[in-house]
């Protein structure tokens, strides 16, 4: 059975935690300590981020800062190999020299005195000006993920310290200052050229600004049960797009992955409904009916000559051969009165015994928000339809009427919230997208690179989604939800576009690099040749 990778909240890291502890009996001192080896045990192992030398470990009062504690002690002992060099900054209370052990959660206080036992050094914040000076290696374990409040005082100035320093980091659990479930930055963050997150990657880790802070991140298995979070978000990765692309039997037709109408392209925009068209035929989809303009059509009959073109020159023309299992409907359709008459019509369609999936992008959301009467078509105000948003922010200001900066603010809160609202899956485009359906399941893709910040990019994903829409078929909203399938589809065009990156280089990828790519990322799904072999 396969396993997608969840992505927790602190209130749902901190359920999973106290199951552990209270119903399955395993000792908070154990986890703490596993946590402890695993994060030092990858500070040693990556010499090409971490150098020999000091190791300067900032530990707060709660238990991220008995991680950090046990980690001091574990290095200093040679509990995993060499002793390494080893000093602490405490930046808990100090009373009469000393830390205040009573001000301390009850798991760091006992890591505090093993430490103190042990010999480490452990010294008071202004102790870290000179520390600084000759440590090789830093150490964050001064907030976990559950802080809430703005990070002040003489705890903000270490850690601005620490960064100006800049000698490499390793944050444990999430770089203090980010907050867990937003990603937000309370006042004062320490990157890190490294993370180890606890059992599960945290929502913060994966939402800016938090994700351009914690560098790699590794997820340390702790032996955490996580069936408290069971409706958590999800990663969309290769295990989910294996579940939307499962292997070809042998003996099937075109008819057998589906037929995809696109409703894409306009005079001067050829190359949305090209792009889109190619990426979908690319994903496997069996046929793709690109309905265009007259005057448009030799364009895509030119450069797309696997797929059916059809010319329409009436909305109710275009909406006449408008007969599939999946609709892509926008990319390059412009936002003419002519596109918004065409648009309507294949929105008023009647369903057959079950809504048509449908993918909305570009100009049919600039229509959709200039006119909003289009939610009251039969395929929009279905109580079950199977319809996905792609908006980037600028077009999810427009239907939403929040500013951007608000958009790019509160990602999953935005998506969450339209989604409930509006009946549809959002699939919400940024440097990692975020996909939410309106029954609250969730997901976050953190594959892409900057290279695919390209006109284009989007007519690729459209099709891509509407081909993984379209080959399911009666899967979609059975065993697969639709909000997985879209998941499924930013991930493997975001996965395109890394490797087409890693080919070309950011500066000049295209989106028709990506488009080219995605075969390569789904060859190795399916393998259905007959082998014949002698002996």
């Amino acid at each position: 059975m396969t396993t997608l990778s969840p992505i927790l909240t602190a209130a749902e890291m901190k359920a999973c935690d106290s199951h552990t502890i209270n119903s399955l009996g395993i000792p908070s001192q154990i986890l703490m300590e596993r946590a402890a080896r695993k994060a030092a045990a990858l500070l040693l192992s990556r010499r090409d981020l971490f150098p020999e030398g000091e190791i300067l470990l900032l530990c707060g009062s709660g238990n991220n800062g008995g991680d950090g504690l046990a980690m001091a002690r574990f290095l200093a002992d040679g509990s995993l190999g060499n002793p390494r060099p080893c000093r602490v900054i405490y930046t808990g209370r100090w009373v009469d020299g000393v830390p205040d052990p009573t001000r301390m959660s009850p798991e760091c206080a006992r890591q505090y005195r093993l430490a103190a036992e042990a010999g480490v050094p452990i010294l008071p914040s202004p102790a870290a000006e000179e520390a600084l000076k000759t440590a090789a290696v830093v150490v964050d374990a001064v907030f976990g993920v559950g802080l809430d409040r703005p990070v002040e005082g003489e705890i903000a100035a270490l850690l601005t310290a620490v960064a100006a320093s800049a000698l490499p980091v390793l944050a444990v659990d999430i770089p203090s200052g980010v907050h867990a479930d937003t990603g937000r930055v309370m006042g004062v963050a320490l990157p890190a050229v490294a993370t180890a997150t606890m059992q599960a990657l945290k929502r913060g880790l994966l939402l800016y600004p938090g994700a351009n802070l914690c560098g790699e991140i590794c997820v340390c298995e702790l032996g955490i049960d996580l069936a408290p979070a069971a409706t958590c978000a999800r990663l969309a990765d290769e295990a989910l797009l294996r579940l939307a692309l499962p292997p070809r039997a042998r003996r099937t037709h075109k008819g057998t992955y589906g037929w995809l109408v696109l409703l894409c392209g306009s005079v001067g925009m050829s190359g949305a409904a090209v792009l889109a068209t190619r990426a979908a035929l690319r994903c496997g989809v069996g046929v793709a009916r690109v309905l265009t303009p007259p005057d448009h059509q030799l364009v895509l009959r030119a450069t797309v000559p696997e797929a059916i073109v059809t010319a329409y020159d009436t909305p109710a023309a275009a909406a006449g051969f408008a007969d599939g299992d999946a609709f892509v409907l926008g990319c390059g359709l412009g936002a003419t009165p002519f596109a918004g008459e065409t648009l309507k019509a294949l929105l008023e369609l009647p369903h057959k015994e079950s809504p048509i999936p449908m993918v909305l992008d570009a100009d049919a959301l600039n229509l959709l928000a200039k006119d909003p009467t289009l939610w009251d078509t039969a395929a929009l105000r279905h109580p079950q339809k199977r319809v996905v948003i792609t908006p980037h922010p600028m077009e999810m200001s427009r239907l939403c009427g929040l500013p951007v900066p608000a958009i790019l603010a509160d990602p999953v809160g935005v998506a969450t919230e339209y989604a409930r609202q509006r009946g549809v899956t959002v699939v919400l485009k940024d440097a990692h997208t975020v996909i939410a359906s309106p029954d609250g399941e969730l997901y976050l893709c953190a594959a892409g690179n900057a290279g695919m910040a390209k006109g284009g990019s989007g007519d690729v994903l459209a099709g891509v989604i509407g081909a993984l829409l379209s080959q399911n078929g009666d899967r979609v909203g059975k065993e697969l939800s639709v909000a997985a399938l879209s998941a499924a589809g930013v991930y493997l065009h975001a996965a395109a576009g890394d490797l087409a990156a890693e080919r070309l280089g950011e500066y000049g990828l295209l989106a028709s690099d990506v488009a080219e790519c995605l075969p390569l990322i789904t060859r190795s799904l399916s393998d259905s040749r007959t082998v014949i072999t002698r002996g």
